[in-house]
């Protein structure tokens, strides 16, 4: 792995200009593909000399599909400081690990790194070749891991992403508002849990652990990317937004085929490795906000489908703050508790 410092900034929006700045840098290459599905950065496929494909990930000092959204490219520092440390932490995982990083450029924020593969779990879900159960436990076995194994890692303090992670919580009344339901749970929740973001500091969190940020290669290896959300914070808000995305695949892209099930997967390797740790309360409340404030704006399914997700998510924080285990322990998360 190499730390690279170029003399000057570059602009890199498209092949054009990353052909420019890898010939800059004497990188060699025979293509470059800009990629599809990024939010937050650019990212391109790079085929390199000795017929390799690698990932190459550049940030600007905005969102990459809405320049008018500012977001610091420190971002791309803490990913790279993520993918270097938590592999030191961790014992090696055949089957589910970060990406193993080539080149850092922290003056134009450039990332190169191996490539996973071109399907998110999230596209292969329906995929019948795949097993999906035994992706599930993994994915929840690597988490508690990972989560054990980082208590006292420093990954820096990444305010940028801990301000965006709240999101769900102090946009909850708003989109309960919306949609015809009380917004005073909301702004309780946002108060209560919201604020937690910014002082939680139990362990390492990936920031953004969602069946979309884990890419399937050969022989069904998981590889764990976007790591610029990651922070110091709690455990129970990584496992409660994968729950939560894993309960929405498991309801509108599981079809009649109930040997899907990634949720009671994820839940039962998760809770097979962590023993007891996770708060479920605070996942609870997590995966309750993820329901209410997400499958709306992703057009998960039709408008009544999408406001008994939102009626979903005020029942499962109702009972989590209630402190009502009976419903708890019927609901989607059994298979933690």
């Amino acid at each position: 792995m190499t730390l690279l410092q170029s003399p000057q900034m570059m602009e890199i929006l498209n092949t054009a200009q990353l052909e420019t700045y890898l010939k800059a840098n004497d990188i060699d290459f025979k293509s470059v593909r800009l990629l599809e599905g990024g939010t937050c950065n650019f990212v391109f496929r790079m085929i390199n000399e000795a017929g390799q494909s690698v990932i190459i990930k550049h940030a600007e000092p905005y969102v990459a599909t809405n320049p008018q959204m500012a977001f610091t490219t420190d971002r791309m520092d803490f990913e790279y400081k993520a993918l270097c440390e938590i592999p030191k932490h961790m014992s090696h995982n055949p089957l589910v690990s970060p990406p193993q990083v080539h080149r850092y450029d922290a003056e134009n924020h450039v990332l190169i790194m191996d490539d996973g593969g071109a399907r998110t779990l999230k596209a292969a879900y329906i995929d019948p070749a795949i097993d999906v159960v035994q992706i599930g436990q993994e994915i929840g076995r690597w988490l508690a891991g990972f989560h054990a194994n980082t208590k006292s890692v420093d990954i820096g303090d990444n305010q940028p992403g801990k301000a965006i992670y709240r999101y769900v919580y102090y946009t909850m009344a708003d989109t309960l508002r919306e949609h015809g339901f009380d917004p005073a749970l909301g702004e309780r929740i946002d108060r209560d849990y919201g604020s937690l973001l910014l002082t939680d500091d139990e362990c390492v969190c990936h920031g953004d652990c969602w069946p979309g940020n884990f890419l399937l290669g050969e022989e069904n290896k998981l590889t764990v990317v976007d790591w610029e959300m990651t922070r110091r914070g709690c455990r129970a808000t990584d496992v409660g937004q994968f729950a939560a995305e894993a309960s929405l695949l498991d309801r509108f892209r599981g079809g009649s085929n109930t040997s899907r099930g990634l949720l009671p997967a994820f839940l039962q390797g998760y809770r097979d490795l962590d023993q007891g740790h996770v708060d479920v309360k605070r996942v609870a409340v997590h995966m309750g906000a993820h329901l209410i404030c997400w499958p709306v704006r992703m057009a998960w399914g039709t408008k009544e489908e999408m406001r008994l997700c939102i009626q979903l998510g005020i029942e499962m924080i109702q009972a989590a703050v209630s402190d009502d285990w009976a419903w708890l322990r019927k609901s989607a998360l059994k298979d933690l508790m």
